[in-house]
């Protein structure tokens, strides 16, 4: 009996190991293709990883330098873990206040700021309810951004408004970790289509018509 468990152990084993070889190979893939569709977006586009060798693709589009990232998003207890996008637009002249706005928070997107924040504002009636509003030292005019917000989060995967003097990021749920590889093994292991261009175009022009405005508001 002792040597049928034994052989069980090690059959098992032998398996685990070779899924989760599999599943870091599945993620290798996904990270080396994921801004594939992308690149030709942005004016002298470049690429490089960030320290857990994640892609970072930057460049320009409608005259701003932009960054498009992700995030593997593995803290706390969660079925399925989320894939954030994330949507910088550097700006080209700086802005009053700061402001954060986080949809459905959980207290623990690390990914953010804010946390380290001391203002909290009250939500506008016309904005979503289900948020955060956080800001420091100054916050940025909100009425600048009661035509934006709300279209921004009418879409359930938009969890992020990040706005500073020099920065406007987009969070965004760009999928979520598939249920058979996170489940047994706890590796996040996500589908490895490329991000699609079209939601990049999308929200890059969102994010840069808001940073438009903030900057014709300042100057």
């Amino acid at each position: 009996m002792n040597l049928m468990l034994a052989m069980l152990v090690v059959v098992l084993s032998g398996w685990w190991l070779h899924q989760y070889r599999q599943a870091r190979q599945f993620q290798a893939q996904m990270r080396q293709q994921l801004f594939d569709e992308c690149v030709d977006l942005l004016q002298e586009p470049s690429i490089r990883r960030d320290l857990a060798q994640l892609p970072i693709l930057e460049g320009c589009y409608g005259g701003y330098h932009v960054a498009l990232s992700v995030v593997e998003d593995t803290v706390g207890w969660r079925k399925l873990p989320p894939l954030w996008l994330l949507v910088k637009v550097a700006a080209n002249a700086p802005t009053r206040g700061t402001l954060d706005i986080i949809a459905r928070p959980a207290n623990n997107e690390f990914y953010s700021p804010s946390w380290q924040w001391d203002g909290v504002l009250t939500i506008p009636a016309a904005w979503p309810q289900h948020a955060l509003i956080k800001y420091q030292e100054q916050a940025v005019d909100l009425v600048l951004l009661n035509d934006a917000v709300p279209l921004f989060f009418s879409d359930p995967a938009m969890k992020e408004l990040l706005i500073t003097p020099t920065l406007l990021r987009l969070t965004y749920l760009l999928r979520q970790g598939q249920a058979g590889e996170y489940l047994l093994l706890r590796t996040a292991a996500y589908h490895s289509a490329p991000v699609a261009k079209a939601l990049v175009e999308a929200l890059l022009l969102q994010a840069i018509a808001l940073r438009q405005q903030l900057e014709a508001a300042t100057h």
